[in-house]
């Protein structure tokens, strides 16, 4: 059985982890700014099928991006709650003195 001190241990760094997730994610968001994604915006560097090329690839890398951004939030969503549980669980466990 895991000592109260182990169980608060291990809620820390789950926080912590949670924390990183959180903020990679939100870094994530900044990845495409800047980039042209729409037919107007990129004319002046790709012209005829390398421009639709261009922008089939803008569109699904965005979208992957996206989706990796939700996933760490829900990963970081998930690790803040088990510390929760770990919390509760850790505030039931006697002393060891």
């Amino acid at each position: 059985m895991p000592t109260r001190e182990q169980l608060i241990r291990e809620a820390a760094e789950k926080e912590m982890l949670a924390s990183t997730f959180t903020r990679y994610a939100r870094d994530l968001a900044a990845t495409f700014d800047g980039i042209p994604a729409r037919p107007g915006d990129s004319e002046p560097y790709w012209k005829g099928p390398a421009a639709e090329r261009y922008l089939a690839d803008a569109v699904r890398l965005r979208r992957e991006m996206n989706d990796l951004e939700n996933s760490c939030l829900a990963t970081a969503d998930t690790l803040r709650r088990r510390a929760e549980l770990l919390r509760k669980e850790a505030a039931q466990v006697p002393n060891s003195a």
